[in-house]
């Protein structure tokens, strides 16, 4: 299915109207947060010379900073155009989201180089760079969501229609490897309260995705949980 581009003029889509529920973007948020604070140490802690750990360490870590080049295009493709269009006096906070993106996309390009040698011998040395450059990202991002929830996501709900608001969750899932999609709806569903999950789950997903994640995706995100944390995952909330 391909995403329709919000209107760069700033009128509404024929037929929607303004307003959205975006309170999705908060969960995705909280994942962010909570693996740019756990992965540094996490990477840190694997013994030296330990190959084996660090390629599980390091492939959790470029699927996360996968997530956030993904999450990020999303938002650049269609968020920031319709919020500058529609609300202008935005256009500062919008410039400013649009460089603190650039200034991260430049950080997580060096992860891959940086994960890539530490997998090769499991020095202490490349874990510290790794490590080093996450806590940089986590530095930098959470700066940016914070400013994005406090000036961006309020407009947001007032200013974009509830299906465009959908097409940013649908380019996640579009450009996401179809294979680690236990993972993202398994840390989805983790960054929900515990006594709200239940609820959310079904108001979230049709009954065919929520079948599918009880028969199979749930054990393959359970054996990815015990994989990359096997002294217990750190909790999201």
């Amino acid at each position: 299915m391909t995403t329709r581009l919000p209107s760069t003029s700033g009128a509404l889509p024929e037929g929607e109207t303004p307003g959205c529920d975006v309170s999705d973007i908060y969960l995705v948020h909280r994942i962010f947060r909570w693996g740019f604070r756990e992965f540094p140490t996490i990477v840190r802690g694997v013994d030296d010379g330990d190959v084996e750990r660090a390629a599980t360490v390091s492939g959790a870590v470029e699927l996360l900073t996968l997530g956030l080049h993904v999450h990020h295009e999303g938002e650049d493709a269609l968020l920031w155009d319709p919020i500058e269009a529609r609300r202008p006096a935005c256009a500062v906070t919008v410039e400013l989201m649009r460089e603190q993106h650039a200034r991260i996309a430049t950080m997580l390009d060096r992860v891959p180089g940086l994960a890539a040698e530490w997998r090769e011998g499991a020095t202490t040395d490349a874990a510290a760079n790794l490590a080093a450059a996450l806590d940089e990202i986590g530095h930098t991002l959470g700066v940016h969501l914070g400013r994005e929830e406090s000036d961006i996501v309020p407009v947001a709900a007032e200013v974009m229609s509830q299906r465009e608001w959908d097409a940013l969750g649908e380019h996640g899932r579009e450009d996401f490897p179809k294979e680690e999609m236990p993972i993202q709806l398994g840390l989805m569903i983790e960054a929900v309260p515990e006594a709200e999950r239940a609820a959310w789950f079904k108001r979230s997903f049709p009954a065919p995705i929520r079948l599918l994640w009880a028969l199979l995706m749930r054990r393959k995100y359970v054996a990815w949980q015990h994989a990359v944390f096997p002294e217990g995952m750190p909790a999201l909330v």
